[in-house]
């Protein structure tokens, strides 16, 4: 099996189009739902949005292009929740960018495989945020926090996680490149069938 890492492309005017507004929508989406986190309206049931995002984005998008998101979206994160600067981007950075690395290699892009990396990212962001705030030094009433805060944001990022994939695949689905994405991969076949003509 042949692993994809970036593969180059080369960009038509249109093509390039597509990508611009595709990216622009994406940031779009992520300050709107920084600004919903940062509103405080859902009290200890808060979605944590924005990994759902990343990580939704990131099954449609290349490795390098992901792991930049997933810092971006990490650093709004810290923002929104009050951690500090940089936490959750540490932590969704390499999870975005082996989303990506999966879904282009292993996996399908779809809704369960959608669901099962979010909840992963969230139960590992969540448990770095106990261990390194909590748990490292002995504070009292930890269990509080993990039933009454991690446990119930977990529960809302879960069940809000579908709004955010069909959101991103929709404008995947219109924005999208997926008629281009294996250009080279083409290119090698015609050249192999060259070859063997040649021999014949």
């Amino acid at each position: 099996m042949r692993y994809k890492i970036n593969s180059a492309v080369s960009y038509t005017r249109k093509m390039k189009t597509k990508v611009f507004f595709r990216w622009f929508l994406y940031f779009l989406a992520l300050f709107f739902l920084y600004s919903l986190m940062s509103s405080g309206i859902f009290g200890l049931w808060q979605p944590y949005f924005i990994i759902s995002l990343a990580i939704a984005v990131s099954m449609r998008e290349q490795e390098f292009a992901s792991s930049v998101y997933g810092i971006l979206c990490g650093f709004m994160l810290d923002i929104s929740v009050g951690t500090l600067f940089g936490f959750y981007a540490v932590w969704l950075m390499p999870c975005c960018f082996l989303t990506a690395l999966f879904s282009r290699n292993l996996i399908k892009v779809n809704f369960l495989n959608h669901i099962v990396f979010t909840a992963v990212t969230t139960l590992f962001s969540f448990s770095m945020y106990f261990l390194f705030n909590y748990a490292i030094w002995s504070t009292p009433g930890r269990e509080i926090i993990i039933s009454r805060i991690l446990l119930p944001s977990f529960i809302a990022t879960f069940v809000s996680a579908p709004l955010i994939y069909f959101f991103v695949k929709f404008i995947s689905r219109k924005l999208g490149l997926d008629d281009n994405m294996d250009l080279n991969e083409a290119m090698e076949e015609i050249v192999e069938k060259g070859e063997e003509r040649e021999k014949d």
